[in-house]
C-alpha cells in the first residue's frame, strides 16, 4: 500500500498559510483558510535536519582498539630501535589506528544504515571541492598555527611541529614516497570518514553544532597523539585539533567529506612540501 496521502486540505508544510491543498501528488500553488486564494511563492519541499546516526558506543571502541593497536605497533617499533626506520614505524603504526576506525564505521553503516558508506556518510567528491579544499587548507593552517602560538617554548620547533615531525621521519626517497602515502592519502580519506562523517554528525546532533565540531575537533587531535615522538607530538595535536575545527566547519556546512577531505589532503601535502623544500 502507498503511504502517498490522498487530495485534500493539509495543514500548509511551508508555514504561509494555514492549510494547502495537496492533489495527491504535489502541493499546489492555492491555500486556503476561510476562503481561497492564489499563493505566488513557489512551495519548497521540506528539507530534514541531517541526524547523524546512532553509534558513538561503536566510535569509541573502535578508537579505543585502533589506538591501542597503533600505540602496541608504535612502542614496538620504538623499543627495537626502529629496525625499518621511522617513516616504517608511522606508517604501521597509523594502519594499526585506521584498522579501529574504518572498523566502527562499517559496523555502523552496516547496522544502523544502508551498508554503503558512500551513502551513509556522504562521502562524496566534486571538482569544485579542490578549490573548496585549497582554501580551507589556508584557513586550516592559520587556525592551526593561532591555537599553538600561545604555548611556551621549553623545546624547539614548538610554532612549527608540521616541520619538525616531519623531519624526524623523512630520511631517504622511499620514506617520502611512504609519509606521502599516509599523510596526504590514507589520513585525510579515513579519518575525515570517521571524525566528520561517523562522529562529528552524531555529536552535532546531540550537543548543537559548535560544541559537536569542538568535541569532534579534540578528538581528532588526540588521535595524532599516537605516533609519539617527543613533547612536540602534544604541540602536533593542538596544531591539528585546530585544523579539525576548519574541516568540521565544512563537513558541517557542505553536508559533504569531499570539501575537508580535500582541505586535509592539501594541508598535509603543503606541510610535506615545505618539509621537502627545506630540507
Amino acid at each position: 500500500m502507498s503511504d502517498t496521502p490522498t487530495a485534500g486540505w493539509y495543514e500548509d508544510p511551508s508555514g504561509r498559510q494555514k492549510y494547502r491543498w495537496w492533489d495527491g501528488e504535489r502541493w499546489t500553488a492555492y491555500a486556503g483558510d476561510d476562503d481561497v486564494r492564489w499563493d505566488e511563492a513557489p512551495v519548497e519541499p521540506e528539507r530534514e535536519a541531517e541526524t547523524g546516526m546512532p553509534g558513538l558506543g561503536a566510535a569509541a571502541v573502535g578508537f579505543a582498539a585502533g589506538g591501542v593497536i597503533g600505540l602496541v605497533i608504535a612502542l614496538v617499533l620504538r623499543g627495537a630501535g626502529y629496525p625499518l626506520g621511522r617513516a616504517f614505524a608511522l606508517a604501521t603504526s597509523e594502519l594499526g589506528l585506521w584498522s579501529g576506525l574504518i572498523g566502527a564505521c562499517i559496523y555502523v553503516s552496516r547496522r544502523q544504515g544502508t551498508g554503503s558508506l558512500v551513502r551513509d556518510f556522504h562521502w562524496s567528491f566534486r571538482w569544485s571541492d579542490i578549490g573548496v579544499g585549497f582554501a580551507g587548507s589556508i584557513a586550516g593552517r592559520v587556525v592551526s598555527a593561532a591555537v599553538i602560538a600561545p604555548i611556551p617554548m621549553p623545546f624547539p620547533h614548538v610554532q612549527d611541529p608540521d616541520r619538525s615531525l616531519f623531519g624526524r621521519v623523512t630520511s631517504g626517497p622511499w620514506t617520502w614516497v611512504v609519509v606521502a602515502v599516509v599523510v596526504c592519502i590514507g589520513a585525510p580519506l579515513v579519518e575525515e570518514l570517521f571524525f566528520r562523517g561517523l562522529v562529528q554528525p552524531r555529536l552535532v546532533t546531540l550537543l548543537g553544532p559548535v560544541r559537536g565540531i569542538v568535541l569532534a575537533s579534540i578528538l581528532f587531535g588526540a588521535a595524532h597523539l599516537i605516533a609519539w615522538q617527543g613533547p612536540i607530538t602534544l604541540a602536533y595535536g593542538l596544531a591539528v585539533a585546530g585544523a579539525g575545527l576548519v574541516l568540521g566547519t565544512l563537513r558541517h556546512l557542505s553536508g559533504r567529506l569531499g570539501p575537508g577531505t580535500a582541505a586535509h589532503a592539501l594541508f598535509n601535502g603543503e606541510a610535506l612540501l615545505a618539509v621537502a623544500l627545506l630540507t
